[in-house]
């Protein structure tokens, strides 16, 4: 049996090679990174991720001569002979290597570790247990962030509960009356970006933000599961808030994961995905008899790995940056050029866009496609309605309370609220994105709060737009400030 001796090795300008550029290396990667930025990865393919780290990358197949150089390597390929043949090459130039989940064929381990300023402390099994490993370092840095590492309590750790919440695409009362309750009754709710701010506004608890858009993460997913299981460690009732539904692209398993690591107590409160948000608001149906039978959920990432399953009707979830690479990918599996294509920005919200055409017609276009988006590809597509009853309705934005005056029958309502203000502390708040007033009919200004609200964000409303307000008082006050 292989024995492993605790050490900490010197690194300064010392250079490190990483074989393989999927997400055995990035799990890798993201640990040794806090110490070197020193990396090399080479690899015929590396994941987007990795890539945007901005190391040093050679993009082949890995050779012997690749080695020289370097003063550790890690083998993370997927075939254990390539790992086996650079644990070879390297004993040859005298390098030590690690093989990933291999204690048999590496040199050193890599533990689990905690860094803070110039403490480390890691937690190593000697290759034998590594879940058990990472359990244990989870369980230490629980106790640092909370100050009771170096104290003795007779009193049991009481944690709070979690509930991982679907909050919908988009439209605020498309929320269950599940979610409702449990985010009434929350001590503290993390959202994301896609979480209509109507939805967040509803609700006392303390509120944290975690939005996450491609290239823009306010919190890496390894920082927002971290927080989750701090706050639960605190006794609190948590509210996870996730656009859509949180097991369909919403990493929702991640984070369960670390709760059960933690061992805290959690539910899981499904929402309305995407998918069948906008296939309802745009009247597209996914299933239809004689038409479609099937429907596959996609997503266009990775761009050098869309997945094209034989199904009648295809979705796929956060295209905004790789629509044409997904419409590539279908047409070179085989699909018509003159299979409908509908792509669904903001569905269920006031600002909805629906861009239709064919495969070989939306291939060739240049039209920007903005996130929140989603495409669906199938002939039920030829159901779609260009006036369907979403569309119909009027867009009224009412700036303070709603009186009730416009009724649901012929008008989608958005409610400019007089809690929005600036974003002062972004720690714990979301950057309110400004309205799209090209999507509104009309303005109902209800109070003076709520006209002087609105114009401290627009010095101007669009000559399209009908104003009405709540009365005299009110009418006055948006001359002064909108038309003189």
């Amino acid at each position: 049996m292989k024995s492993f001796l605790p050490l900490n090795v010197r690194i300064d300008n010392r250079k490190i090679l990483f074989v393989g550029g999927g997400k055995i290396a990035l799990h890798k990667i993201k640990t040794v990174l806090q110490y070197t930025r020193n990396i090399s990865i080479i690899a015929p393919e590396i994941q987007d991720e990795l890539h945007e780290m901005g190391f040093n990358e050679i993009r082949k197949e890995y050779e012997k001569s690749d080695l020289e150089g370097f003063f550790l390597v890690y083998a993370c390929t997927n075939n254990i002979e390539v790992n086996r043949r650079i644990k070879n090459d390297a004993a040859a130039y005298g390098i030590m290597v690690n093989v990933v989940d291999n204690r048999e064929l590496s040199d050193f381990i890599s533990p689990a570790v905690i860094k803070k300023d110039e403490m480390t402390i890691a937690v190593s099994s000697n290759g034998e247990n590594v879940k058990k490993s990472v359990e244990w370092r989870n369980k230490i840095k629980a106790m640092l962030q909370h100050g009771d590492f170096f104290t003795k309590s007779s009193e049991p750790n009481k944690s709070g509960y979690v509930y991982i919440i679907g909050a919908g695409p988009g439209d605020p009362e498309l929320l269950t009356i599940k979610a409702e309750r449990v985010l009434r009754e929350a001590d503290v709710i993390l959202y994301d970006d896609l979480v209509n701010s109507e939805i967040v506004d509803r609700f006392d608890a303390e509120k944290i933000y975690t939005g996450k858009r491609k290239d823009s993460h306010h919190f890496e997913q390894e920082a927002i599961n971290e927080e989750l299981v701090s706050q639960a460690l605190q006794g609190k009732k948590v509210a996870r808030l996730k656009g859509g539904d949180p097991f369909i692209f919403g990493r929702g398993g991640e984070e369960i994961e670390a709760l059960r690591q933690h061992g805290i107590r959690y539910e899981i409160i499904p929402g309305i995905t995407a998918a069948h948000g906008a296939s309802a608001y745009t009247e597209i149906p996914l299933t239809m008899r004689k038409i479609s039978s099937s429907v596959a959920f996609c997503t266009g990432h990775p761009v050098n790995n869309i997945q094209v399953p034989d199904a009648d009707t295809l979705v796929y979830y956060m295209v905004a940056s790789t629509v044409h690479e997904v419409l590539d990918a279908v047409a070179e599996k085989g699909r018509d050029e003159n299979t409908m294509v509908a792509i669904v920005q903001n569905a269920t919200r006031y600002n909805q866009k629906i861009i239709t055409g064919t495969l070989g017609e939306l291939r060739k276009s240049e039209k920007a496609v903005y996130s929140p988006a989603l495409l669906i590809l199938g002939e039920n597509i030829n159901q779609f309605i260009k006036d369907n009853w979403y569309s119909k309705k009027k867009k009224v934005l009412i700036a303070g309370e709603d009186s009730g005056l416009y009724v649901s029958e012929e008008y989608i309502k958005v409610l400019f609220s007089s809690k929005r203000e600036e974003c002062t502390d972004c720690h714990n708040h979301q950057q309110i994105e400004p309205l799209d007033l090209d999507f509104i009919d009309e303005i109902y200004f209800s109070s003076l709060a709520g006209i002087r609200n609105f114009s401290a964000f627009y010095k101007s409303i669009p000559k399209k737009i009908t104003v009405k307000t709540a009365n005299t008082e009110v009418g006055d006050e948006y001359k002064k400030l909108f038309l003189t």
